[in-house]
């Protein structure tokens, strides 16, 4: 398939992070014929934390930013959704698969999720429910400000595999998020859908010191749906340690969806 005509990468980022924080992936999706596009939201760093919630990421990444490329661009989308982006992006791709665009006589849809350590909550649980009801210890909560939370220290537990040597670089691409986001529930998912069997794939990180193996294989149980999941012997920024062999992942994940 030429360049043109493949799907618009949608990079969702994690809490804390920001779309720059996957800068060193993006020359390998370039170089298989990809473009991205950034699918941040409101929770990230916001001037009052008190006025955002999981429901309002939701809405901000589907109205400003799927049904655009969808609508007005013309591009099939795949969803890149790692860590917390997994939620927004899972109530964000509801009805939009393919399959149902469809249906209603449209040309264009998202072709596939594609989680990276993806959270995944049940229609109406909050992250904060999904992960057990207490923060870890490493969130530390109302800081720097009331509402907000950071992870500290982020490198032993964002970064463990990275080089020590980038930590400079990589304190810059952390913000404080919003706790609501992760205490209000989210809508329901899209990956709950029969339009997306054969179009939900996981990459598990499996020496992840944020989000554990066994708490993923929790979530990915309790979907009671069928992901195609590939281990990576990573921590939990595998696009930051492991950029090329993550892109390599995610152009074969989309060669099957493209497929199907």
């Amino acid at each position: 398939m030429s360049s043109a005509n493949l799907p618009i990468i949608v990079i969702v980022p994690g809490a804390f992070g920001t779309p720059e924080g996957f800068d060193k992936l993006l020359p390998y999706l370039t170089e298989a014929g990809y473009t991205t596009h950034p699918g941040s939201y409101p929770s990230c760093n916001p001037s009052d934390p008190t006025q955002v919630s999981s429901s309002q990421d939701i809405a901000h990444l589907r109205n400003n930013v799927l049904l655009p490329l969808l609508n007005e661009n013309g591009k099939d989308v795949v969803i890149i959704a790692h860590s917390y982006g997994g939620v927004v992006a899972g109530g964000a791709a509801k009805e939009l698969a393919k399959e149902t665009r469809a249906a209603q006589g449209q040309s264009t849809g998202v072709v596939g999720l594609i989680y990276v350590v993806g959270n995944i909550t049940l229609e109406g649980e909050s992250l904060f429910q999904a992960v057990g009801g207490a923060y870890p210890p490493f969130i530390k909560v109302d800081k720097p400000s009331q509402g907000l939370a950071v992870i500290e220290p982020a490198m032993d537990v964002l970064y463990n595999d990275c080089d020590c040597v980038l930590q400079p670089e990589l304190d810059t691409l952390m913000q404080p998020h919003a706790l609501r986001a992760f205490e209000t529930p989210p809508t329901a998912p899209a990956w709950a859908e029969s339009a997306f069997d054969g179009r939900r794939a996981y990459v598990r990180t499996l020496d992840d010191c944020c989000n554990p193996a066994f708490l993923q294989d929790i979530w990915l149980e309790k979907s009671k749906v069928e992901w195609e999941v590939v281990d990576f012997k990573a921590g939990h920024m595998p696009f930051v340690s492991q950029p090329q062999a993550l892109a390599e992942q995610i152009t074969k994940f989309i060669d099957g969806f493209i497929a199907k």
